[in-house]
Formats: structure tokens, sequence, C-alpha cells
């Protein structure tokens, strides 16, 4: 590869390479679903439902999926039916109703997050590397600090 690629060659190499790490990510997803009988969009919830962060409401979790509200209801649905996922009354608005993880939910999630991060071609990366790329990345989508996971030893920026 030429070091003077052009914006456009550079632009879609990029999003190549980005799209042949989730289709391998795509690929691992397939047997862990199987195993926790899962499916693709159930999930996509429960990778969204931090354990650390405050239960979303209904309506911020289809934003979070990129999703429907009518989906992401009919989802919690079959996960709260499952024992995954239970709705709770929002904190500040009885009206509302957020959906936390329940004990059951904190074990398929956490098997779900080992099983994909095991299986990710990001392993192939060194660990000064995927610090790089999670700054990068964070960067390119305008994380949010609350948002972006904290990085342990950090004392040397890596960009």
């Amino acid at each position: 590869m030429t070091a003077e690629l052009h914006d456009a060659d550079l632009g879609y190499l990029l999003l190549a390479g980005l799209r042949s790490v989730t289709d391998q990510l795509d690929a691992a997803l397939v047997s862990v679903l199987r195993e926790l009988d899962l499916t693709a969009p159930s999930a996509n919830v429960l990778w969204h439902l931090a354990p650390t962060a405050p239960p979303p409401s209904m309506s911020e979790l289809a934003r979070r999926t990129c999703s429907d509200p009518s989906t992401v209801t009919f989802i919690i649905d079959k996960l709260e039916k499952r024992g995954i996922v239970e709705r709770r009354p929002g904190p500040g608005d009885k009206r509302v109703k957020v959906v936390a993880l329940s004990i059951s939910g904190l074990a398929h999630r956490e098997k779900l997050v080992d099983a994909m991060t095991a299986h990710s071609p990001l392993q192939r990366l060194s660990n000064k590397e995927q610090r790089q790329l999670h700054r990068l990345l964070a960067k390119a989508a305008s994380l949010r600090a609350r948002v972006a996971l904290p990085l342990e030893n950090t004392e040397s920026p890596l960009v």
C-alpha cells in the first residue's frame, strides 16, 4: 500500500476495514446467540444495558439500538418473560418505564460480552494498539465521556 492514498481511497479502505471487523464479529456472534438462546436484536438490547449505568427508559433504549420503539417493546416483552430483564417505574416520572437487567440478565450479558470480546478480531492487536483504536473510535463517534469506557493505565497519550 502506498503512502500517498487519495482521501476517497483512504475513506473507502477505512470503511472496508470496519466492515470486515464487523463481519467477523457477526460470525462469532452466531454461536454465542445459539448458546444463550438469543436473537441478534435481543443481544443488541442486552449489549446496551450496561450494569454500571442507570437503567434506560424504553425510548432511550430504542434510540441507543436504532430501533423502532414498538420493536424494543416486543424484545423487552420476550426478555422479561424469560426473566432476563425487568421493567421498573422511572425514578423521576413513574409513568416512564426503565429497563434493568435481572440477576439472570446480568449473567446472560456477561456471557455475551465475554464471548464477543474473546472472539473479537481486535484481540489480534496489542494492548497499546487497542487503547489507541479505542481513542480514535471514540473521537470518530464523538462519544461523550460518560459513554466511553474508562481505560486503565493511560499515563501517556498513544495518539
